[in-house]
């Protein structure tokens, strides 16, 4: 699948910030990468991933995640928790 250019309006996923529940998995437009939300503090959304990385987003570049993009999410999980357990 080509990817689409930023130019391109993608309509919004979610109609208010508040649609968006604290927990759920959602795939970041921006980013290009699934995480999963930490807070609503409308317009934007916190998101994290299991990796330690969190970051903002405005809630309208946000769509729900897909099964494949959530079985990611916590494949990095585990990679990333195996990896750390051989460091002191």
């Amino acid at each position: 699948m080509a990817k689409q250019p930023r130019s391109v309006k993608l309509a919004p996923a979610f109609p208010r910030p508040e649609a968006i529940e604290v927990g759920s998995v959602i795939f970041d437009r921006d980013y290009e990468m699934p995480g999963t939300v930490r807070e609503v503090d409308a317009p934007f959304i916190e998101m994290s991933r299991p990796t330690g990385l969190t970051w903002r987003v405005h809630f309208r570049r946000l769509r729900p995640a897909t099964e494949w993009e959530q079985r990611q999410l916590v494949a990095v999980g585990r990679l990333h928790r195996q990896r750390q357990k051989g460091r002191p």
